[in-house]
């Protein structure tokens, strides 16, 4: 740990509105552990006026602030930085200096606040919304050890710290985050190696329980919540390791994920779930073509789905908000008591719902019941993120409460 604060760089393109903001809320929020800088690729010259008009109501002193060329900082004299965020999607996906130091790197997608037309009431809100969002994100960042910043999982960081300092091996600058492409394949490899582990590990405890249902399910959900824990630990730092479409909607509708992206990555999912589940049959030898005949229906069981759901996604925000470390761990052993507690043992998982209807084995659903499976997720999923917007957003420092 250095003798001195550690330096954050904000990225954005114009660095006349997010990056300004959130420089400012880090040197609130982190005093005496953090000093915040922000820059642009291409900077506009001046900050914004609707953002120094929500500073200056917040009641910061604005009159330093100044729009400036990232250049700046990867001179020789510059500071060494210890983090470096890009808030937007086109500063994320550029070539980038090489920075002084080695540090971590990430990106935190924030709508431009710039860019929406409408009413003064209405662009203020936007800029409200962006101030909400950066202070809670720069909350979550500050307010844990550094041990925990510096694995960082869950929050979006991709891996920096490396001997290169953000050099590739003839010395130019790497971009700052995974591509789409990588996020999307780690999404899709993940969900692949889920559903691979849920469907073949209840081929093999339905061959060995001997008829014995509760040993079979035992020996279904052991593994289940064993290889979610290490891939989450895996693809996390690269893709945020949701292999879920109703976490990465939830995150999309949080506004913490781009549409597209999330898309991306849903379709991802799916592919992977079902190439899980086909690898899963190849590896017991069984047709790779089926479908499920157990049948799971009733209100019961929808019901259960929408609680493993609810739960699930609010497992994930409680800890984003309060122990983003935890979260490999939390999501593991919530599964593993879900499996046990709910009368569907917990698909949670429109992707796994769909894959496992694609395989007639002990894990399967048949494919009539899927759609009612997939509702209940989403309802249990619009009211986690609901609910968790209330109980865990309110913990933290909000723009109304800055000053």
């Amino acid at each position: 740990m250095p003798d001195r604060p550690y330096n954050v760089l904000f990225l954005c393109t114009g660095n006349s509105a997010r990056s300004i903001i959130a420089e400012v809320l880090l040197n609130k929020l982190g005093a005496g552990k953090f000093k915040a800088y922000s820059a642009g690729s291409q900077p506009k010259g001046r900050v914004n006026p609707t953002a120094l008009q929500l500073l200056k109501r917040l009641g910061y002193d604005t009159s330093t602030l100044r729009s400036k060329s990232w250049d700046e900082f990867a001179k020789p004299d510059a500071p060494k930085f210890d983090f470096i965020f890009t808030l937007c999607d086109d500063a994320a996906g550029e070539e980038c200096p090489v920075w002084p130091g080695k540090p971590l790197t990430a990106h935190w997608g924030i709508p431009d606040p710039a860019a929406v037309q409408g009413s003064p009431a209405e662009i203020s809100l936007a800029f409200n919304e962006t101030a909400r969002m950066l202070s809670q994100r720069i909350g979550v960042f500050a307010a844990p050890s550094y041990r925990q910043v510096r694995r960082g999982f869950a929050t979006g960081w991709t891996p920096g710290d490396r001997a290169d300092g953000g050099r590739n091996d003839k010395g130019e600058g790497r971009k700052l985050t995974p591509s789409l492409a990588q996020r999307a394949t780690a999404e899709g490899l993940g969900t692949a190696f889920l559903l691979a582990t849920v469907v073949g590990s209840g081929v093999m405890a339905f061959k060995l329980a001997g008829g014995n249902g509760a040993i079979a399910l035992l020996c279904n959900t052991i593994p289940t919540g064993a290889i979610l824990t290490v891939l989450i630990l895996i693809f996390g730092p690269v893709s945020g390791a949701h292999f879920n479409p109703a976490v990465s909607v939830a995150f999309a509708i949080r506004r913490e994920l781009p549409a597209s992206d999330a898309f991306a990555c849903i379709a991802s999912q799916i592919v992977g779930a079902i190439v899980g589940v086909w690898m899963a049959h190849l590896m017991f030898e069984l047709p790779v073509w089926q479908f499920s005949m157990t049948v799971r229906t009733g209100w019961g069981q929808w019901l259960a789905e929408g609680v493993a759901t609810f739960g699930l996604l609010l497992t994930i925000f409680g800890c984003l908000a309060f122990s983003s470390d935890a979260i490999p761990y939390a999501v593991g052993l919530y599964i593993t008591a879900a499996y046990w507690f709910t009368a569907s043992t917990s698909f949670a998982n429109p992707a796994v719902t769909i894959g496992r209807a694609l395989s007639d084995t002990f894990a399967g659903i048949a494919p009539g019941g899927v759609l009612a499976f997939i509702v209940a997720q989403l309802i249990g999923k619009l009211l986690a993120i609901v609910l968790a917007g209330w109980i865990f957003d309110n913990g933290h420092i909000g723009p109304d409460r800055l000053s």
